[in-house]
């Protein structure tokens, strides 16, 4: 399934902006201080799930074509 990378929250959360699946979360992610801030994909970026063991993330040049909410 591909995606299309929203912005990230104060929260931490990234979700798709088309169909809402959640792509990356670092909520109660615990950080060493000066780390620099946790980041997801870029915004609007075109983003290729697959699920299963292994499951895989990562971008890719084709359209998205999830399920618009």
């Amino acid at each position: 399934m591909i995606h299309h990378a929203g912005t990230m929250t104060h929260e931490g959360v990234q979700r798709c902006v088309r169909c809402g699946e959640i792509l990356t979360d670092y909520r109660n992610t615990m950080v060493p201080d000066g780390t620099p801030p946790l980041r997801g994909w870029a915004s609007g970026a075109s983003v290729e799930v697959q699920r299963g063991n292994p499951s895989f993330s990562g971008v890719t040049n084709a359209a998205p074509d999830c399920r618009p909410v």
